[in-house]
């Protein structure tokens, strides 16, 4: 997965303190669940597919069904209708089993016999209703899907449905501002969390400095082209920065997923604007020494061979949600990763010949850690999300080591922001 990208390279309001929660951190399945009402409330019925009774009489009755491969469609046609109307995207699910156990009778019956035609009519209008499924309401549920295969302590990769797959193409099929406008309520469902009483300070702190820039985030939108990631205006004025966030609809983990990818790119937003970055986006002061980057490429370094020791020795994790850590863990370290987004920007004539020639100076004085140099803050960030909406305890070793170094990096963020010594304490921002 790649959330800062490099092909065109694209990488709420002011902080406020919100009543709080006391009734405990919610499942990603409920918080999902009451996401999207109001699209709930516009969605399509689907209409034009027999019913039960229909389908049953237009392929011989019940006379010796129960010996008969159609209790297979039976059995997926009852599963469709026992779904609510507000669970499209449960409802996409079910009408693609539909399709699958039509093809398959009728291959078993070598597309004869009396049952086939009826079978045939039965999943065609199958494939004709996912169409009428209502793109947004089936993307929002795909994730209360996923949210809830996750609580079940299940692997998602593993559904043979594949939502998340689903999911991604539901979001494709939105008009721009229909995007635009889903992802913006996303967003706030992300500022929303510091509502939660069990929400760590560490991660309210990031959190309200990411809703502070939000502001500056002037489109959001399938990336068009080219990776997810959020992407700096070349047309915009330098004392007037604007973003374009190319959002990654490819949800394999949920609502969780989606959130902490929201709280990554928004840091790259709040440190290009706390550090004085180039388009790169690099977490690194502006004016730094090779000598300074070096040292703060080896702490960081440090800082994710500790947080990898740790989660090797956790047991709370299920496969899936450590291999999602894991990925970040190695994502915010890659080796040239400085250089070649230097390269690519440079090529792209998105930064001067001098400025490639600063980043990947910063890039070889970091050794094999280039990646920290700028995907260090944003995946600490994205990690305080996953844990806290999978609900992992907070004296889990990993979680407080998390905590500490992302306290550290944001506090690294608010001296630069104030224009003060790095080696002094500092404020958080003010939206």
């Amino acid at each position: 997965m790649r959330t800062h990208e490099v092909a065109g390279q694209t990488h709420d309001t002011p902080q406020v303190t919100p009543a709080r929660s006391r009734s405990g951190p919610r499942s990603p399945g409920s918080f999902q669940g009451t996401a999207g009402n109001a699209v709930v409330a516009r969605m399509v019925t689907v209409s034009r597919m027999m019913t039960e009774d229909q389908f049953t009489q237009g392929t011989g009755g019940t006379s010796r069904r129960d010996r008969s491969q159609i209790t297979k469609v039976d059995g997926a046609l009852a599963a469709f209708y026992a779904l609510p109307d507000t669970r499209p995207g449960a409802r996409l699910l079910a009408l693609k089993d539909i399709v699958s156990a039509c093809g398959d009778y009728v291959a078993h019956k070598g597309g004869a016999g009396s049952r086939v035609a009826g079978t045939n009519r039965l999943g065609d209008q199958a494939r004709a209703a996912q169409g009428q499924l209502d793109p947004e309401a089936v993307f929002r549920d795909l994730l209360t899907v996923i949210d809830r295969t996750m609580e079940e302590g299940k692997h998602p990769g593993l559904d043979l449905r594949d939502p998340a797959g689903e999911a991604l193409r539901a979001s494709q099929s939105l008009p721009a501002p229909r995007f635009d406008a889903m992802m913006r309520d996303f967003v706030r469902k992300l500022g929303a969390l510091r509502e939660d009483e069990a929400l760590p300070e560490e991660t309210r702190s990031v959190i309200g400095e990411l809703m502070a820039v939000v502001p500056l985030v002037t489109v959001m939108q399938y990336p068009q082209g080219g990776k997810g990631g959020m992407k700096l205006d070349p047309a915009a004025a330098e004392d007037d920065p604007a973003f374009t966030f190319n959002v990654d609809t490819q949800v394999r983990g949920g609502t969780s997923f989606l959130l902490g990818h929201i709280a990554h790119e928004l840091t790259h937003v709040a440190a290009h604007q706390a550090f004085g970055s180039s388009p790169v986006m690099e977490l690194v002061q502006s004016g730094a020494t090779d000598q300074e980057v070096a040292a703060l490429a080896r702490e960081r370094q440090q800082t994710l061979a500790e947080l990898k020791a740790a989660l090797a020795g956790s047991a709370e994790f299920d496969d899936f949600q450590r291999d999602m850590l894991e990925e970040k863990l190695v994502y915010g370290a890659q080796p040239l990763k400085l250089e070649l987004y230097a390269s690519t920007f440079e090529k792209a004539g998105k930064i001067t010949a001098a400025q490639k020639e600063r980043l990947v100076g910063w890039g070889t004085a970091a050794g094999n850690a280039s990646g920290t140099l700028v995907e260090y803050d944003t995946v600490l960030n994205q990690m305080l999300i996953y844990l806290h909406m999978w609900r992992t305890s907070q004296d889990n070793p990993f979680y407080v080591l998390l905590r500490k170094a992302a306290q550290a990096a944001f506090d690294r963020r608010s001296r630069a922001r104030a224009g003060g010594p790095e080696d002094q304490p500092a404020q958080p921002p003010q939206g």
